[in-house]
């Protein structure tokens, strides 16, 4: 019997371990749970209600499919100064590069700017036709021609010269380049 309550305390203490590290497993997971919802609410934060104008973050991303692809692209409104004039935000464009050194993406965030407001009506009239011409442009490039500042520069002027072709004279009188990456 001495044997048996012996070998009994002594299970005992083994479950009474067991328990422990189970516990400290469980702790573990709350805490990574933790750390995966308040990134998760960090991110939610920032893309969506933080202070800057939530229509630009809605736009340039992946949801949201249906009113981006009918007009939910929208102008940037007026910037601050009066020397400038209406800034549209496009959609991204994302192409692949003419390059025989294997395949790389161009990934480029553009925004226009118009020289009057009148001209966006005309612009968003026309993006179907407007974003075709660009994409071709940018899809005939290669890398050496869109890797370089000179090239970017080039580039600009390009698009520019594409966009005055299908709004009839001189609309834009800059485009920018918000985002640009090459993969």
């Amino acid at each position: 019997m001495a044997a048996q309550a012996a070998a009994g305390s002594a299970n005992g203490k083994e479950g009474e371990e067991k328990e422990k590290k189970g516990g400290g497993k469980m702790l573990m997971i709350i805490a990574a749970a933790a750390v995966v919802l308040g990134g998760g609410g960090f991110f939610v934060y920032t893309s969506f209600l933080s202070g800057s104008d939530g229509a630009h973050e809605g736009a340039g991303g992946d949801h949201g499919g249906a009113a981006v692809s009918e007009g939910g692209e929208h102008g940037g409104g007026h910037d601050g100064g009066g020397a400038s004039g209406n800034v549209y935000d496009m959609r991204p464009f994302i192409v692949n590069l003419m390059d025989n050194a294997g395949t790389r993406y161009l990934k480029v965030d553009v925004s226009i700017e118009l020289a009057s407001p009148e001209q966006e009506a005309e612009l968003k009239k026309l993006l179907p036709q407007i974003r075709d011409s660009i994409i071709i442009l940018l899809s005939s490039k290669s890398y050496d021609d869109v890797g370089t500042v000179e090239g970017k520069f080039k580039l600009r002027d390009e698009i520019v010269a594409r966009v005055n072709q299908h709004l009839g004279g001189e609309g834009v009188r800059t485009v920018y380049f918000t985002d640009f990456v090459i993969q």
